[in-house]
């Protein structure tokens, strides 16, 4: 009897533990807008990689005003639940030819109020920053890279972005506007990161490291 109360036991905390490691992992791989109007998070690193994708460009940047707050499972979310975080999932995209220069302006307005929330935001793909959020105002990225080598201020990017973003909204118009927009796109954000998650045999957004403190 003694044995078999032991086996018990031992069998529940082990599913216990399961459970409990299981739950930790849903946790984890969640895609969350949660404070994207201060750092980055998971659905906005899925967000602009989608809209690069489908813009076939490798820089992406997009407003913390696109989003609403909260979270979804990162296994196959459906589209009602894609939709459910954004401010305007029908949204389509544009193409904007900007200089490094514009690009380190727009991060800069970005990080202007951090730790405050900033609906000018940015969450972004194809680059890695790093800023001192004790630094001036303006002069707070210490490092600007792309993902594929060294950021130049003088050279001519491609950038996919939000309509809004792209025409200069939430304030962005003193650094670029619709006058910098070279191609837009027909498709609504919301198909957009559907098609991109649906492309993925599987999805990892946990800590992307795009967005950081460092001097």
């Amino acid at each position: 009897m003694k044995k078999v109360a032991i086996i018990v036991v031992v069998v529940a905390l082990t599913a216990s533990a399961a459970a409990l490691v299981y739950t930790l992992a849903l946790a984890a791989d969640e895609l969350s807008t949660v404070n994207a109007d201060k750092r980055e998070v998971s659905f906005g690193d899925l967000t602009a990689d989608a809209l690069c994708s489908a813009s076939n460009t490798t820089i992406a940047l997009v407003g913390a005003v696109s989003f609403k707050s909260g979270a979804i499972p990162a296994n196959q979310p459906t589209p009602q639940q894609i939709a459910s975080l954004l401010q305007t999932p029908d949204e389509t995209w544009a193409v904007s030819k900007l200089t490094g220069a514009q690009i380190r302006a727009a991060l800069e307005r970005s990080l202007s109020r951090v730790p405050l929330p900033n609906t000018a935001f940015l969450q972004v793909s194809g680059l890695k920053v790093k800023y001192d959020p004790e630094a001036p105002r303006n002069r707070r990225i210490t490092s600007l890279a792309l993902n594929t080598g060294a950021f130049e201020d003088d050279k001519a990017y491609q950038v996919a972005m939000p309509l809004f973003l792209a025409k200069g909204g939430s304030g962005y118009f003193q650094t670029f506007d619709e006058d910098d927009i070279v191609r837009r796109g027909s498709t609504g954000l919301a198909a957009v990161i559907k098609t991109f998650v649906d492309s993925k045999d599987e999805l990892s957004y946990t800590g992307q490291g795009r967005i950081t403190v460092g001097r």
